[in-house]
C-alpha cells in the first residue's frame, strides 16, 4: 500500500480486517505500507492493536525516508533496519554490468557522474543510465550524460577554481559567461567547486582517493599542496554561502558572480596566521626603546 495516496483509517481497515485470514498457498501474508509516515495519526491509532498482537502468519514491512516523523508507539513495536547508500564505485561497476547485458557502450567517465548523480540509490541511477541511453541511441558518452544532467565539466571547473584562487576576477567572470551560454546550472558550478576542495581537503587529510580518474586525483593533490587549512575552511564557508544564495536569489547567475567575486578578493587577503605570525615577528624585531624621566636632584 502506498501510504502517500492512502492516508485514512479506512484503508487501514482494510488490511486489519484482512489480516484475520491465512493465506491460501504460503506461509506468510506480507504487507509493504510504502511511505508509511504519510499515514494520519487516526490511521497509526487504528493499526497499533494489531502491530501489538500480530497474527502468526502476518508480516508487517514499513518503509519510509523520514522515520522522526512516525510516532513512537509504532516505533517502539518494530525492528528498525537502517538502508545504507550504496558506494559510487559499486554503483558505477553496477551500471556498467547492466549496459553489457543491454548491448550499449558507456564511457567510465559517464559511470562515474551517473553513479555520483545517484546519491547512492541504485534505483535512482538506472533511471538515469536509461535516459542516457535513450539520449545516446545505443552509446553514452561522458559529455552527453554532462550535457543531460546539466553539469559542467571537470576540467572547467578546475580552470574556474584556479582563477579565483589566482585572484583574476576578469578571467573568472569569462569563464561564468561562458558557461551560461553552454546552459550550465550556476548551483551546478557551485557544487562543482565545493566537491573539488572537498576532495582536496580528504586528500590532504591523507584519505585515499580510489574511483577517480588519474587527472582528477592529481588536482587534488595539487591544490591539497596549494591550500592551507585555515584557506580551506574559509573557502569552503564562503561557498556554502554563496550556493545558498544562488538557491534563495532572483538571478542565480548574478549570485554566483557575487560569491565568485567574494572569494577572488578574500584570495588576495592574506591569512590570518601568517598575519599574526608576522605581527609577532615585527614586534620582536623592533629595537627596544627606554625612556627615562630627567631625575631631579634637590639642592
Amino acid at each position: 500500500m502506498d501510504a502517500a495516496s492512502h492516508t485514512g483509517v479506512d484503508d487501514v481497515r482494510e488490511i486489519i480486517d484482512a489480516v484475520r485470514y491465512a493465506s491460501v498457498n504460503a506461509r506468510y501474508k506480507i504487507y509493504i505500507i510504502d511511505e508509511v509516515h504519510m499515514l494520519s495519526k487516526n490511521a497509526f491509532n487504528a493499526l497499533l492493536k494489531t502491530l501489538e498482537e500480530p497474527p502468526e502468519h502476518v508480516k508487517f514491512l514499513f518503509a519510509t525516508t523520514e522515520v522522526d516523523k512516525v510516532p513512537l508507539t509504532v516505533l517502539s513495536r518494530t525492528q528498525r533496519f537502517d538502508l545504507r547508500r550504496i558506494p559510487a564505485e559499486k554503483l558505477a561497476a553496477h551500471f556498467a554490468g547492466v549496459a553489457k547485458a543491454e548491448g550499449v557502450e558507456v564511457e567510465d567517465d559517464a559511470l562515474r557522474m551517473i553513479a555520483q548523480a545517484a546519491e547512492g540509490s541504485a534505483r535512482d541511477g538506472l533511471s538515469i543510465l536509461d535516459q542516457a541511453i535513450a539520449h545516446g541511441g545505443g552509446k553514452v558518452t561522458a559529455e552527453q550524460v554532462r550535457d543531460m544532467l546539466g553539469l559542467a565539466d571537470r576540467g572547467r571547473i578546475r580552470r574556474l577554481l584556479d582563477h579565483v584562487l589566482g585572484a583574476d576576477a576578469a578571467a573568472m567572470l569569462a569563464d561564468l559567461d561562458e558557461a551560461h551560454d553552454l546552459g550550465i546550472d550556476p548551483g551546478s558550478l557551485m557544487r562543482g567547486l565545493m566537491e573539488e576542495l572537498h576532495l582536496a581537503t580528504r586528500t590532504k587529510a591523507g584519505a585515499s582517493a580510489t574511483g577517480l580518474p588519474a587527472e582528477q586525483r592529481e588536482a587534488a593533490e595539487r591544490l591539497a599542496d596549494q591550500l592551507g587549512w585555515g584557506q580551506i575552511h574559509r573557502i569552503w564557508q564562503m561557498l556554502l554561502k554563496g550556493l545558498s544564495d544562488v538557491q534563495i536569489a532572483p538571478d542565480p547567475r548574478e549570485a554566483a558572480m557575487m560569491a565568485l567575486l567574494r572569494l577572488v578578493h578574500a584570495a588576495e587577503l592574506p591569512d590570518p596566521a601568517s598575519v599574526l605570525s608576522r605581527l609577532s615577528g615585527e614586534a620582536a624585531a623592533a629595537p627596544a626603546v627606554a625612556s627615562f624621566e630627567p631625575s631631579h636632584i634637590g639642592a
